[in-house]
């Protein structure tokens, strides 16, 4: 079943945008991203932005997609109360590796001499989280936060001026990312989550890693290496 695939979020506008909004918004992304023009540092894939525009500007195509775009909604809203029933993992147990705390301090602003894979061939992760006997048992929920880029909200990427992104096209921001650990994992289990396929819930252009590594630990066994 294809995935799907949030053309108003693509585009950065809400549900409901009449043509000349969608029109508008097109022209925008279109002078930022397209590949003649676009910033090439950015890992945005012009084709989808333009399959978005295809779509929200044709009345029959629009149609069926804000059909599919209700329904789709729909059961995100079923699955966020169902999310209320499970182990969500309390922060206190969620350790940053020193590294990862720095890139989010810092957000897209790291050395060139920067090496990811030093510290992770000595340390090996970049997260360690410890779970209870009951998430072990039932699976649970990892709440993070990390540093990402997206499309500037004030000028869209048209403003050279622009007083938030400085002309840039594009923000750092913090992404919450939820990740579904599964039941009886065992005890200093390595996880590697791709945030590179990773769906947001907003337009993120991209992380500033392009994975993380967490490693599990049992609290009841938390000190017994």
């Amino acid at each position: 079943m294809k995935d799907f695939v949030d053309y108003y979020e693509i585009l950065g506008i809400d549900f409901g945008s009449n043509i000349d909004e969608i029109k508008s918004r097109f022209r925008y992304l279109a002078k930022l991203y397209h590949p003649d023009v676009g910033n090439k540092e950015d890992d945005v894939d012009f084709r989808v932005i333009i399959e978005a525009y295809k779509v929200l500007s044709d009345p029959t195509l629009k149609l069926e997609y804000d059909k599919e775009y209700l329904s789709h909604k729909k059961v995100k809203k079923n699955e966020k109360e169902d999310m209320s029933n499970l182990n969500v993992i309390d922060p206190k147990r969620i350790e940053y590796n020193l590294s990862l705390v720095n890139i989010s301090r810092a957000g897209f602003k790291i050395s060139r001499k920067f090496r990811r894979n030093d510290y992770l061939e000595e340390l090996g992760e970049d997260i360690v989280v410890y779970l209870t006997d009951k998430e072990i048992r039932e699976g649970a929920i990892l709440v993070i936060d990390l540093p990402a880029k997206t499309i500037c909200p004030v000028c869209y990427g048209s403003d050279r001026n622009c007083y938030l992104c400085d002309g840039k096209g594009t923000i750092t921001i913090i992404e919450r990312v939820t990740i579904k650990l599964p039941p009886n994992l065992e005890h200093l289990h390595t996880i590697e989550v791709d945030l590179k396929s990773y769906r947001t819930k907003r337009k993120v252009i991209r992380f500033s890693l392009p994975n993380i590594r967490i490693k599990v630990k049992w609290l009841s066994l938390a000190g017994i290496e």
